[in-house]
């Protein structure tokens, strides 16, 4: 039996073996590729962040940078450390063993450890002039550079007479980095305290306490103390007077 061979079918293997072997060539002879699975382009809450990514070639050296700093080397995955509040950037680098060498994509992150700063607490009426008949109106400045301020609430005690009573009050973006709440009025001789919490938009939160603010007001009768007596005795010398009037007109 013979065997026939088609050779109007060489042309075909010949490019099927031409492109395979091109293609192996190229394989061989690409860089490594590199992708970067940690960190991801968020913002974390602590200053330690892993750096873990894959390489799809055998390797003879990986290395790093940082913030464009000098490429340092490493062996694998390793854990960023010490980080600054704020924006980074990473990228990996990777030889094969043929030295060729690979680069990923370059990630950013960011890192916000610290909570929101609060400055510039005022308060109208100030607190020495705050009267029963006075709403109290309570701005703060609060910043946050990296996530920015999710939110601001206002909490305050107030005590008198009937008793002691706590209170929360969300605070209101006026604008720019000014906050505001307004304290209900009171009658007099309450005495009232009042504090600020702020939250970032990654948790972190502080608060007036811990900043080493004593925010407080009493409220006072609408003539001070000191000038009560006076205007009593006044008033009952006019009283007289117009008495002893009435008086001598009848004699």
């Amino acid at each position: 039996m013979k065997t026939t061979i088609n050779y109007k079918l060489f042309p075909v293997l010949l490019i099927v073996i031409f492109m395979a072997t091109t293609c192996m060539l190229a394989e061989a002879c690409r860089p490594p590729s590199i992708e970067i699975l940690s960190p991801k382009n968020i913002i974390y809450a602590t200053d330690s962040v892993p750096l873990i990514f894959t390489v799809d070639k055998v390797t003879s050296w990986i290395g790093y940078t940082l913030d464009g700093q000098t490429n340092a080397t490493i062996s694998g995955n390793k854990t960023l450390t010490n980080l600054e509040d704020g924006v980074h950037y990473v990228v990996v680098y990777a030889n094969d063993t043929a030295g060729r060498m690979g680069a990923s994509d370059t990630v950013s992150f960011s890192v916000d450890t610290k909570p929101p700063n609060i400055t510039n607490v005022r308060q109208f009426p100030r607190k020495d002039n705050v009267l029963p008949e006075d709403e109290v109106k309570v701005n703060a400045t609060v910043t946050d550079d990296v996530s920015g301020v999710k939110r601001v609430i206002l909490f305050y005690a107030y005590a008198n007479g009937s008793g002691t009573w706590i209170r929360t009050a969300s605070m209101t973006n006026l604008e720019g980095n000014i906050w505001n709440a307004t304290i209900p009025k009171f009658p007099y001789c309450t005495n009232v305290t009042y504090t600020i919490t702020a939250e970032d938009n990654i948790g972190n939160i502080i608060t007036t306490v811990e900043m080493g603010y004593d925010i407080q007001y009493h409220v006072i009768p609408e003539f001070p103390s000191f000038l009560i007596l006076p205007l009593f005795m006044i008033a009952t010398l006019l009283a007289v007077i117009v008495y002893r009037k009435k008086c001598s007109k009848k004699l």
